[in-house]
This record gives structure tokens, C-alpha cells and sequence, in this order.
């Protein structure tokens, strides 16, 4: 997962990675600044328009001045996801390349990344029958058991997992009793643009207590300058499955509708984050091949840092 092409005479592509409050929007822009690009941004929650205080999304300031792409591009009613996101990428990148500009991602939308980086393979529709059957194996015999049987039909898929990963456990085993194939033998038949583009990623590394000291700080901002009236606007319309996801509508809609206080609110709000973090980290470290960036200090310094692990190939 996340390979990289290492020809020298493939253009290079950036990735600016990390868990949310990491610091990765300044650094990105910082660095589209000192090396002449454009940024796409990776986050599955700033495409939307409406949710600048919710998504942290860079100013139109900001956005003028250095061109972004997946920015405040559409209605909150509309879906967006990971096969859309990877599609108009590629064609991004050629745009920004032809510009004779250099493309950097930035976000935290592991799925994202992954489909653009690795490519997705054509998969079936979901069998509902068959997923609930494997959800109740699971529920009366333990996860164990449909690790087992995946450790039999596909034991490359089943290296890669972890036996209480029982999501993508059962979603291997679904896809072989739909088709006859192992999932990783699909994946294999799957391109993505580390096949044509040399994908140096970075992933920005800070402390524990220092991550979500800036998560809880940002949470803090976002009810001053006005979180709870943007909410209150979108509330008012009907949100696409995916934009419903974003963090801050529930728990702002709990407050709205006298369910907490807005003391409450806020404490609740800090503690998904962090959780959100977690996740983030935990897909993210995953990777072998994010190089990791000490970020708990100057951006200056970060973005002189990935500046040389450029020149020296990452």
C-alpha cells in the first residue's frame, strides 16, 4: 500500500499528511510558495461549501493567492467520495503539471489518499444478506473465526489485517463469495499514480498532549467566530450522506435542540476530535512509506526539512 515509484524521470508528487490540527494547511501553502505549486486537498470534508468553521478550511485569501483544488467546490447536498476524489485528481495533476507547477496533496483523508495512490479496483455491489450473516458469525463465535477462514482463501489480505479489523474482514470474505477472487489478486490488477508519478509522502509527527492541546484549542476558535449559526444554516438543508459525517454537525445539533449545554458541546466536540486523531494516526502509521516530520515547531523549519528529504529522494 502507498508504494512509490522511485524513477527519477517521473514527476514528483507531494503529500502533506497527518491527523487534523497537525499544522498540514500552513504547510502546504508555505511550501506551494517556495517551490511553485498548487495545492489539492485531501480532506473529504472541505470540497464542501458552507463548512469553512467545521473543516478548518484555508481563507479565500489564502485560495486566491495559491491555487487549491477541492476547495468550497459543492453544495453540501451533493455526495463526494474516494472514486470521484481519485478521478478528478489525476486530472488535476496533469493540469498542474502542464503549468509547469508542482502538485501537492494535503489532508487527512486516509481513503482518499489510498485510492488515489494505490487505485481502486471494481468490486460488487454489497451483498446486505450476506454481510449481516458474516456480522453474526462474528457477533456468536468471535472474529477470530472469520479471520481464520479469510487466513485460508487469502492469506495476503489477512497479513495486512488486524483480527478485530472486522469491517474489511468481512468485506474480503464478501467479495470472494461474490466472485470467485481473492481480494488481493483484484488488487493487484489495480493501477494508481504511484505506477506513473515518483509519491513522496510526509506526515507530520507531534507529541500526544501537545496534538490535542492544538485539537482542543481549535475547537475553542471555531465556537468563537461563529459554529453554531454555520450549523444551524446547514441543518436547514438536506445534507448529503457523506457531508452529514463532518464533525461539529451532531454535536452542535444536540446543543440547538437543548440536549447540552454549550459547555457540554464543546468538551464533547474536543473529545471526537481527538478520537477522529487517533483514527487518522492509526491508518496513517500504517504506511512504511510516510517519512515522518517532526512538527512541533516552526513551519519555516518543517517545510526546510521536507525541502531536503526532496532533494534526497524523500
Amino acid at each position: 500500500m502507498f508504494n512509490q515509484n522511485n524513477n527519477v524521470h517521473t514527476p514528483t508528487i507531494i503529500f502533506i499528511l497527518g491527523p487534523t490540527s497537525s499544522g498540514k494547511t500552513q504547510v502546504a501553502i508555505n511550501l506551494a510558495e517556495k517551490i511553485n505549486g498548487e495545492i489539492i486537498s485531501c480532506d473529504s470534508m472541505q470540497v464542501y461549501q458552507g463548512m469553512d468553521m467545521l473543516t478548518q478550511t484555508p481563507s479565500e485569501e489564502i485560495t486566491s493567492r495559491i491555487k487549491h483544488y477541492f476547495i468550497r467546490e459543492i453544495k453540501p447536498e451533493e455526495e463526494f467520495n474516494a472514486s470521484a476524489f481519485s478521478e478528478k485528481s489525476q486530472i488535476h495533476i496533469e493540469e498542474i503539471l502542464q503549468k509547469g507547477k508542482k502538485p501537492i496533496f494535503a489532508g487527512g483523508t486516509g481513503l482518499y489518499v489510498k485510492s488515489l495512490v494505490d487505485g481502486l479496483f471494481p468490486s460488487p455491489p454489497k451483498d446486505e444478506e450476506l454481510r449481516l450473516a458474516l456480522e453474526k458469525k462474528a457477533e456468536a463465535e468471535g472474529n477470530e473465526v472469520l479471520f481464520d477462514q479469510l487466513k485460508r482463501i487469502d492469506p495476503l489480505a489477512a497479513d495486512k489485517l488486524h483480527v478485530n479489523d472486522t469491517r474489511r474482514i468481512i468485506r474480503a470474505l464478501e467479495i470472494y463469495e461474490l466472485t470467485g477472487v481473492p481480494i488481493s489478486n483484484k488488487k493487484e490488477e489495480t493501477k494508481g499514480i504511484k505506477d506513473f508519478y515518483n509519491c513522496l509522502m510526509f506526515g507530520l509527527a507531534l507529541p500526544r498532549e501537545v496534538l490535542y492541546s492544538r485539537i482542543n484549542r481549535n475547537v475553542e476558535k471555531m465556537f468563537e467566530y461563529g459554529i453554531v449559526e454555520d450549523v444551524k444554516c446547514l441543518l436547514k438543508k438536506d445534507l448529503s450522506i457523506t457531508a452529514k459525517k463532518a464533525l461539529g454537525i451532531k454535536e452542535v445539533r444536540a446543543f440547538l435542540e437543548g440536549e447540552k449545554t454549550l459547555e457540554e458541546t464543546k468538551e464533547e466536540l474536543k473529545k471526537n476530535t481527538r478520537r477522529y486523531a487517533k483514527r487518522q494516526l492509526t491508518w496513517f502509521r500504517g504506511e512504511d512509506c510516510i517519512k515522518w516530520i517532526d512538527a512541533d515547531r516552526e513551519v519555516n523549519e518543517i517545510v526546510d526539512e521536507i525541502l531536503l528529504r526532496i532533494k534526497v529522494g524523500g
